[in-house]
């Protein structure tokens, strides 16, 4: 999630290049002064779900005033482009031995760890499509703008001109193959 105060929101939904976008608007934004709200809590930190990672529009709906009046995006990719990339991150995630981390989260380790976390994933991802995060609860149209995953370089301008922040270069993009 992405908040511009009287400019934008972005809604983040998972393994859309979302961490892209926010390094992006975070800097541009650090740079010229423009206040910002970047979440990258994870939503096993139950204390912050207020400002969870991947918040849904209706629940951003419900705390930015001026939902209404300012513009709102997400970017879409395929579902089973997303199930794969995920699959695709945690096997980098044992490969690199992340759940042997002291650090890493119970959470985390125990996904990490599963012996059937491609079945498990497949099962408990499908229902989290482009459409449960940008529309409201009962599927009402909540006004946020859905570009598709292979188009965001070639419009990112165009986002950031609707945003109203300065152009900036958007890099790091996940691919359909990379994780």
């Amino acid at each position: 999630m992405i908040y511009l105060p009287k400019r934008a929101a972005f809604v983040h939904i998972p393994r859309t290049a979302g961490h892209s976008i926010k390094a992006a608007v975070s800097n541009v934004c650090a740079r010229n002064n423009i206040p910002f709200v970047v979440s990258t809590v994870p939503s096993w930190i139950k204390e912050f779900d207020r400002v969870e990672i991947h918040q849904r529009a209706s629940t951003l709906k419900g705390y930015i005033r001026e939902w209404p009046d300012i513009y709102r995006f997400a970017i879409h990719r395929p579902i089973q482009e997303r199930i794969e990339s995920v699959c695709k991150w945690v096997e980098h995630l044992r490969q690199i031995g992340f759940n042997k981390d002291p650090n890493t989260s119970s959470e985390i380790k125990e996904f990490i760890e599963r012996e059937n976390y491609r079945e498990w994933i497949a099962e408990n991802w499908k229902h989290y499509t482009t459409q449960f995060f940008t529309e409201g609860v009962y599927g009402e149209d909540l006004g946020v703008e859905i570009y598709p995953f292979e188009e965001l370089h070639d419009r990112w301008d165009e986002i950031c001109r609707k945003c109203q922040i300065p152009q900036c270069e958007l890099s790091r993009l996940n691919t359909p193959s990379g994780v």
